[in-house]
C-alpha cells in the first residue's frame, strides 16, 4: 500500500505513539511520552504526524515549540518506526514532512537530540539532511533504560537549517554529501589541533554494544564527551560522518 504521512486526529490514534515508543526504544511504560503530553503540546502549537500504511501507523515525529531562540524554532522531541518497518526511508519521510509543515508555519529552525554512538541516526540527521551538530548535552535524559540499559544518555544537539540551500538540496533528493578527508586529523584527546577540518571517532555496533559491553561504553562515552565538548569549545560543528576501516567517525570544520 501507498505511504500517507498525515497529522494525528483522534486521541486513539495520539495513544498508538505509546505503543510504538515501547517497541522502537523497548521502553517501559514510566519512560514513554503519554498521549495527554502529546496531545496538549500539538494543541499549543506542536506537531505530531505519522506515516500510515492503510489504518496501520508505521513511525511518528513529535515536535515542540521552542522559545529560548531568537527566532521562531521547533524542537524535535519524539520520533520512532516500529521495528518491523525500520530501514523503509520512514524516519527520512517523516523528518521531511515536519520540514514542509515548520516552513508552512513561518518556522526556519528545528533542533532536536539523538545519541551520537548511533550511527543510522547519524547517517540520517548529519549524512542525509545535513543538519549540524556544535552542542554536546551530558546524560540529558538520565539513565532510561530501554535500548540504553545503565548507559548515561549523552546526546548530540542537532541544529536544522531549513532555508539552507544545503539543506534544501538535501530535500529534494540530491545532499551534498561530506567527503571523508584522510588527511583530517583524528583527534582522540583533549588537545586540539591546529586544522581547518577534523576527524572524531566513535564507536561502532551501538546500541548492541550497550549490551554486551556496557561497562567499556561508559568509558568510551566519558572519552568521547571530553573530545568533543574540547572541539566544540574550540568553534567546530559536525557536518559530515564516514564510515573506515578502523569504524565509523564524525567530520568537523572549525566555523
Amino acid at each position: 500500500m501507498r505511504i500517507v504521512l498525515r497529522e494525528l486526529k483522534s486521541p486513539e490514534e495520539f495513544r498508538e505513539t505509546e505503543e510504538i515508543s515501547k517497541t522502537a526504544w523497548r521502553f517501559t511504560d514510566r519512560a514513554v511520552s503519554p498521549a495527554s503530553d502529546l496531545i496538549a503540546t500539538t494543541h499549543s502549537g506542536g506537531l505530531t504526524a505519522a506515516a500510515f500504511e492503510g489504518r496501520a501507523m508505521l513511525g511518528f515525529v513529535h515536535g515542540v515549540p521552542r522559545t529560548n531562540r531568537d527566532e521562531p524554532c521547533q524542537h524535535s522531541h519524539l520520533l520512532a518506526v516500529r521495528p518491523e518497518a525500520q530501514g523503509r526511508g520512514l524516519s527520512g519521510q517523516l523528518k521531511l514532512f515536519q520540514r514542509r509543515w515548520c516552513l508552512d508555519h513561518g518556522i526556519k529552525l528545528v533542533t532536536w537530540t539523538y545519541d551520537p554512538f548511533l550511527l543510522k541516526n547519524a547517517t540520517l540527521n548529519i549524512g542525509k539532511l545535513r543538519a549540524t551538530v556544535a552542542n554536546y548535552l551530558p546524560n540529558f535524559y538520565g539513565l532510561m533504560g530501554g535500548i540504553y540499559g545503565a548507559i548515561p544518555t549523552d546526546r548530540f544537539e542537532v541544529t536544522w537549517r531549513l532555508d539552507d540551500p544545503i539543506v534544501e538540496r538535501a530535500a529534494e533528493g540530491h545532499p551534498l554529501r561530506v567527503a571523508d578527508d584522510p588527511d583530517a586529523p583524528v583527534v582522540t584527546g583533549t588537545r586540539v589541533p591546529n586544522a581547518r577540518r577534523v576527524v572524531l571517532p566513535f564507536p561502532a555496533g551501538a546500541p548492541r554494544i550497550y549490551e554486551t559491553d556496557p561497562e567499556g561504553c561508559v568509558a568510551a562515552r566519558k572519552r568521547f564527551r571530553r573530545v568533543a565538548d574540547a572541539l566544540f569549545a574550540k568553534g567546530f560543528e559536525v557536518i559530515g560522518v564516514a564510515v573506515r576501516e578502523s569504524g565509523p567517525v564524525y567530520i568537523l570544520e572549525r566555523r
